[in-house]
C-alpha cells in the first residue's frame, strides 16, 4: 500500500512541468540585469560575478534575505527553484528560497550542510514557525570530509524547488519530493534567497515559472505615502529665526517648515515606525536631516502629521525640490523609502493650527546623540560613482585595550562617504570590531576578494581606505601594522596587517588617485597613552613609513612616530578623525572643493594647537607629493 504515495511523488514533477509553461525569470546570474542586492556591511556581504550569485551572512544568529519583486501570480501552478552550494560556515546555518514575501512577513524553505531541511513562516514583529521540519534528509547533498583530501570537505551543489498545485505548496530537494503544506495568503510578490546564521553560499541559478500577472497579488502590510503637504511661512519662531517671506512659497534662500501627512495605504499595520526625512536634490539641506521621528501604531487608512524642515540655497534654480523619508521599525531594520516632491513658487496651503497658535505635530523630536559634527551632514554635488572605500574600524578587540571611540569614528566616516561625499553604499567595504579579524581584512584585498570584486580593472578610479584602532611596530622598528580584532600585541607583523602589505595590495588597482587615512599611533599605546606591547619593544623609526613618489597617492596619520593619538570626548572621536570630519563639514557646507593640502593645515594647526592647551605631543603626518592636485570634495 506504500508503494502508490511514491509512485505518486516521483510522477508529480513530471506532471506539473506540464501545467506550468511560462517563463518568468532564468537567472544565470551573467549579470545584475534582474536587481539582485549586492552590498557589503559588517553583518553581510552579497555579489553578482561571473555567472554566480556570492552571499555571506556573517552573524552567527539570525538570517539575511536577498530578495526581488517577482512578477507572477502565485494563485495559479508555479515552481520557484534554485542551485546553489555551500562555501563554509556553521553546521547549523543553512540557505534556501524565501517567496511569498511583503513588509509583513515571508515564506522560506532552506536546507543546512548537514543534511537537514525546513519550511518557515515568518510574520513581521514576531519569531518564526516551523510548519515542517527541521529534519534529516537523505536528498540533500551534505558538507562532508573529503575522503580523497585529507582536512578539505565536499561542496557539492543542491537544487531546491517550491512548488503550488491544487492548493498545496511541495519541496523538492534535487528532484526529489520531500513534504508538502496547504497553500496559505502570502504577504506580497517578492522571493529571492535566504541565508540562516554565519553562511558562504553561491547561488548558480535561480528560476520562476508560473503565470505573468504579478498585479492580482496584495501586499498584506503596511505601505506608508505622503498624501499632502501644508507649509509654516512668514512666522516668527521663539528664536527669533523668520520662516519664509510669507508668501505660502518656497522660493530660493528661504528656511521653510512643512506639515507632512502620511498615510498607511496598505492592507496591514504600521508598527513602532521611524521616519527621517532627507534630501534628494542640490541646494537643499534638511534641518535635523538625522534627527528621527517616531510614528504611532497606524492601521490601514490611518494619518499621521510629520515636521519636515529645510533651508533652500539662494543659488537653487530647480522647479522642485525632491526628498525621500526612510522608515525603519525599532530595531532599525530596514522599511522603505517613500519619495516626496516639493514644487517651487507655488502656492502651498498654510499650516492648520489650534486656538493657541500651534502646529499640530503628533511627533516629538528627539535630540541628536552626538556633537555638530556627527549629524547635520551637508548636501553636496560631489561626484563620487568612481570611489570605492575600505573602512576598517577596531574599538573592542579579543586580547588588547579599547581603542576609545574608533567604533564611531568609522560610523560616522562611512557617514560622511555616502552622504556629503556621495560615494556609491555599494562602492563601500565596511569591516568592524569582531568582523575585522586578520581573515576578514586578508579576504578584503586578497586577488578575488572583496574589493577586487568591486574595483578590479576599473580605469580612473578613486579609491579612499580609512583605519581606526590601535597599531605597533615590528620588533626591528620598520615595519608599521595595524592591529586588527584577533590581533596580539607581541607578534603585530603576524597577527595585524603591515603598511607595506596593504600598500602592495592597494597598487594593483588601476587609480586616478589613492588616500588612506590612519586613525592611530604606531607605538603600541591605547588612545590613553598606555603602552600594551612587551616592555622593550623597539620604537618605530620615521623611515618605517611607505614612501610615496606618485602623484596619485596620499598617505595621511594621525600620528607620525611615536606620538599618541589621543581623543576628543565631547565628540566621541579620535582628534586625527574629528578635525577630519570638520574639515569635510565646513569645505561642503561652503561649497568648497577639498584638496590634501587644505585638508592637512586644518589637521595639523587644530591638532598642534589642542594639543598644546592639553600639554601633549600630537602632530599628524601625511607622505603626499601631490597635495593640490588629491581631493576628498572636487
Amino acid at each position: 500500500m506504500r508503494i502508490l504515495p511514491t509512485i505518486i511523488a516521483l510522477l508529480l514533477p513530471l506532471v506539473l512541468f506540464a501545467q506550468v509553461k511560462e517563463t518568468v525569470l532564468d537567472e544565470n546570474f551573467a549579470n545584475n540585469g534582474a536587481g539582485w542586492p549586492e552590498d557589503i556591511t559588517d553583518e553581510y556581504s552579497a555579489s553578482v560575478n561571473s555567472g554566480t550569485y556570492y552571499l555571506f551572512h556573517k552573524r552567527s544568529t539570525g538570517s539575511k534575505l536577498f530578495d526581488i519583486p517577482l512578477r507572477m501570480y502565485l494563485g495559479d501552478n508555479y515552481y520557484i527553484e534554485i542551485v546553489g552550494k555551500f562555501n563554509e560556515g556553521a553546521s547549523d546555518g543553512g540557505y534556501g528560497i524565501v517567496w511569498g514575501k511583503g513588509r509583513g512577513g515571508y515564506f522560506s524553505f532552506a536546507i543546512t550542510p548537514a543534511g537537514r531541511f525546513f519550511v518557515r513562516k515568518m510574520i513581521s514583529g514576531h519569531s518564526g514557525k516551523y510548519l515542517l521540519g527541521p529534519v534529516s534528509c537523505p536528498h540533500v547533498n551534505k558538507v562532508e570530509p573529503d575522503k580523497y583530501n585529507k582536512g578539505k570537505f565536499t561542496k557539492p551543489y543542491n537544487k531546491i524547488r517550491v512548488q503550488y498545485a491544487n492548493d498545496e505548496i511541495m519541496f523538492f530537494i534535487n528532484d526529489q519530493y520531500v513534504g508538502h503544506i496547504p497553500n496559505e495568503l502570502y504577504y506580497g510578490n517578492n522571493a529571492g534567497i535566504i541565508v540562516y546564521g554565519q553562511q558562504n553560499v553561491e547561488i548558480k541559478k535561480f528560476g520562476a515559472f508560473g503565470t505573468r500577472n504579478y498585479e492580482r497579488i496584495k501586499d498584506y502590510s503596511a505601505a506608508m505615502r505622503v498624501i499632502t503637504y501644508e507649509i509654516e511661512d512668514g512666522v516668527e519662531e521663539a528664536t527669533g529665526e523668520r520662516l519664509g517671506n510669507g508668501d505660502c512659497r518656497v522660493s530660493p534662500g528661504e528656511t521653510i517648515r512643512l506639515a507632512v501627512t502620511m498615510k498607511n495605504q496598505g492592507y496591514g499595520k504600521c508598527n513602532r515606525l521611524k521616519a527621517t526625512f532627507y534630501s534628494v536634490s542640490g541646494h537643499v539641506t534638511v534641518i535635523d536631516q538625522d534627527v528621527p521621528q517616531y510614528l504611532n501604531d497606524l492601521d490601514r487608512n490611518d494619518t499621521q502629521v510629520l515636521d519636515l524642515k529645510f533651508k533652500v540655497s539662494p543659488a537653487c534654480n530647480k522647479a522642485e525640490l525632491r526628498f525621500k523619508v526612510d522608515l525603519t521599525d525599532s530595531l532599525d531594520r530596514l522599511g522603505e523609502s517613500v519619495p516626496m516632491t516639493v514644487v517651487l513658487n507655488t502656492p502651498i496651503t498654510p499650516i492648520n493650527k489650534d486656538s493657541k497658535g500651534r502646529i499640530s505635530f503628533t511627533l516629538n523630536l528627539r535630540e541628536g546623540d552626538y556633537s555638530d559634527i556627527n549629524s547635520g551632514f551637508p548636501i553636496t554635488l560631489n561626484n563620487a560613482e568612481n570611489t570605492y572605500a575600505v573602512i576598517v574600524g577596531v574599538e573592542s578587540y579579543m586580547r588588547l585595550p579599547k581603542a576609545k571611540y574608533a567604533t564611531n569614528d568609522a560610523k560616522v566616516f562611512y557617514n560622511y562617504l555616502v552622504k556629503v561625499m556621495n560615494v556609491p553604499r555599494n562602492n563601500i567595504v565596511y569591516a568592524i570590531n569582531q568582523k575585522a579579524t586578520l581573515k576578514d581584512v586578508v579576504d578584503i584585498f586578497k586577488v578575488r576578494g572583496l574589493l577586487q570584486a568591486k574595483a578590479y580593472g576599473k580605469p580612473g578610479i578613486d579609491i579612499l581606505f580609512y583605519f581606526t584602532g590601535l597599531g605597533a611596530c615590528d620588533i626591528s622598528g620598520t615595519e608599521p601594522c595595524l592591529l586588527l580584532y584577533d590581533s596580539n600585541a607581541a607578534s603585530p607583523v603576524e597577527s595585524g596587517y603591515p603598511l607595506s602589505s596593504l600598500m602592495k595590495a592597494l597598487r594593483v588597482y588601476d587609480v586616478h588617485t589613492l588616500a588612506c587615512f590612519f586613525e592611530t599611533s604606531f607605538a603600541g599605546v591605547d588612545r590613553d597613552g598606555v603602552s600594551f606591547v612587551p616592555q622593550g619593544s623597539s620604537v618605530l623609526s620615521n623611515a618605517a613609513f611607505p614612501n610615496v613618489t606618485d602623484q596619485r597617492t596620499c598617505l595621511m596619520y594621525a600620528s607620525g612616530g611615536n606620538l599618541t593619538n589621543p581623543v576628543v570626548d565631547n565628540t566621541s572621536h579620535g582628534m586625527f578623525t574629528h578635525y577630519l570630519l570638520s574639515a569635510l563639514k565646513t569645505a561642503a557646507q561652503s561649497r568648497n572643493s577639498l584638496d590634501m593640502k587644505h585638508l592637512y593645515e586644518h589637521i595639523y594647526q587644530n591638532m598642534g594647537r589642542e594639543g598644546s592647551a592639553r600639554h601633549i605631543s600630537v602632530f599628524p603626518r601625511m607622505n603626499c607629493v601631490n597635495v593640490d592636485g588629491i581631493r576628498l570634495l572636487k
